[in-house]
Parts: structure tokens; sequence; C-alpha cells
């Protein structure tokens, strides 16, 4: 009876990996180009306190910044990689903390990139530098669905972590 229930739990999973069109297939190289959007999260709780704490009741007397008024922040990327000249083209979302906040954007245009195997197999890690920034940028990219769409994680020392997706173009 075990058997028999194994036998037909095998054979169902056979039978949805053909219908579903599922296949694994090799790692797909990076080669195109391909239309980048991507998250930049912030830890808020970063900032700055200006006030006491009153011993007597605990009341906060005072103001509490979650980041400090004045800094400019990116909020989002959208960005083109090429993968034939190795070079990225993005525009950066940016707000600037205050009351209220401001937005902005800058923009950048063929930033070369260096490309190196990537922390897991098939993965990919590209790194560059934004025209006037001190920190480098590393994205690691893992091509799935035949190459047609790269997962996209990363960090920068400037902005912290980076998650996205690029599709090709």
């Amino acid at each position: 009876m075990k058997h028999k229930r194994i036998h037909l739990l095998a054979s169902s999973l056979v039978a949805l990996g053909v219908f579903s069109g599922f296949a694994p297939s090799a790692s797909a190289a990076l080669s195109g180009s391909c239309g980048m959007i991507v998250s930049v999260p912030h830890n808020y709780a970063l900032g700055t306190m200006s006030g006491t704490i009153n011993s007597s009741t605990g009341a906060y007397n005072g103001n509490f910044a979650l980041v400090p008024s004045g800094s400019t922040k990116g909020v989002n990327v959208l960005a083109v990689l090429d993968f034939g000249t190795n070079t990225i083209s993005f525009n950066v979302t940016q707000v600037t903390i205050g009351t209220p906040n401001s937005y902005s954007t800058q923009t950048q245009t063929a930033v070369s990139f260096t490309s190196v195997a990537g922390p897991l197999p098939g993965s990919y890690t590209i790194s560059f530098t934004p025209s006037g920034s001190a920190n480098a940028i590393s994205l690691n990219l893992l091509p799935v669905n035949g190459g047609n769409t790269v997962l996209v994680q990363g960090t920068s020392g400037g902005s912290g972590a980076l998650a996205g997706v690029c599709q090709a173009l």
C-alpha cells in the first residue's frame, strides 16, 4: 500500500513537471542588455536625538530625527545594464530629508563595470563606482528564465542593501 502511494506521488510530480513546461537548464550567460529597477531600503533607525529624558516621568523633551535633516538618500534606481560594453546607465530617485522632504533625480550614463563569478553557481557579480562617489556598488546577478530575467541583489557602501530585477531588452 505504501509503495503505491509513493509511486502515485512520483508519477504525479513527473506529470506536473511535464505539463507545466518546467525544465531545468544550465545557467544563462549574461549578454545583450537588460532594464533594471532596484529598490534601496534604508535603516531609518539611524539618526540623531537632541533633547533630554525627564528622569522622574520618563517623558522625552526634544527632537528625534530618524535621519538627519538635509541628508540625501537614494530611494530607487532605474538602469540599463549593457553586457556587451560592460556599462551601466542609470537614473537615481533621491530624497532630501527636511520639512517637507524634497525629491530629485541624478542620471549617469555609460559607467564601466567589472564582472566576476558570483556567490552562487551560475551567478555573476558586477562592481562599479558612480561618477563623483567614493563608494563602490556591487551587484550579484542571477539569470533566470533562460537569461530573460536577472535577479539583482547588492550592496553599496553609501546606501546599504539593494534588491530588484533586470529584464532583457
